[in-house]
């Protein structure tokens, strides 16, 4: 184990020596700032490069070459091209929303009857399991085929898409529980997203990631998925590990 700092690149260049491949999952988001997310993804990738490391699996964000008014989904589409010109062989491993989160809400509103929603209850858009996302980073790295080099793979369900109706469905007849549906309209944050800019860069990156999720465009294309990394999993199967993960089912 060696600690470095990204925004050293000095560090960077002692801990990669002798490294083969690189998993990098780094990122500021949730803390305040996004210099990680550029300037320490920059160091990292000439770092890895001067080191001549064999693969750098990059966890990035689907469809976040159409999204650049979401700061930290548009530092993904920029580390992805600084890799990809630095010429090391690279894999991305692109993921949808997470149904499970470090604080998760979800969780807790169906502990107390509830589903929480953002903006209405019929746009569909793909997700993953913490989990699974991690069991794909390793195997992208650990692949001896090396037709897995410079692909762009994205993960999610073998279902597709879902509704946050959809999901709270599936939930309430895994748990027994009868779920009211709350949802936060996309008006909302609209309204909120000029006095998020002057105050927070976390706020407004937050509102701008869910106000991008209502263009419909946030879904997983799971061909390259389920050819790498074998059969995705269905939805309802998900689900319910992730139920059992909250307690919220034994």
């Amino acid at each position: 184990m060696v600690r470095v700092d990204m925004m050293d690149p000095e560090s960077l260049h002692r801990a990669l020596q002798g490294v083969d491949v690189v998993v990098s999952s780094a990122n500021s988001y949730m803390k305040g700032s996004l210099d990680t997310d550029f300037q320490g993804n920059k160091n990292l990738i000439e770092a890895a490069a001067r080191a001549g490391v064999g693969r750098f699996v990059f966890l990035s964000i689907v469809s976040c070459e159409a999204a650049s008014a979401v700061p930290h989904f548009h530092a993904k589409k920029v580390a992805e091209d600084l890799i990809k010109a630095s010429g090391m062989p690279y894999v991305f491993v692109r993921a949808p929303s997470f149904l499970d989160q470090s604080s998760d809400y979800i969780a807790k509103g169906v502990k107390n009857g509830r589903f929480p929603a953002v903006g209405d209850k019929a746009t569909k858009w793909s997700y993953v399991l913490t989990d699974d996302l991690a069991s794909y980073l390793a195997k992208a790295a650990t692949c001896a085929n090396a037709e897995i080099n410079n692909e762009t793979i994205d993960v999610g369900w073998r279902d597709g898409p879902k509704s946050q109706q959809e999901i709270a469905d599936i939930v309430s007849e895994i748990t027994k529980r009868r779920l009211k549906v709350r949802v936060v309209p996309w008006l909302v944050f609209r309204l909120l997203a000029r006095a998020a800019k002057l105050f927070s860069e976390l706020g407004y990156d937050l509102i701008q990631m869910f106000l991008f999720f209502e263009k419909g465009v946030y879904v997983s294309n799971i061909s390259k998925q389920e050819h790498f990394f074998g059969p995705a999993p269905m939805s309802r199967d998900a689900i319910t590990r992730w139920a059992k993960s909250q307690q919220l089912i034994s």
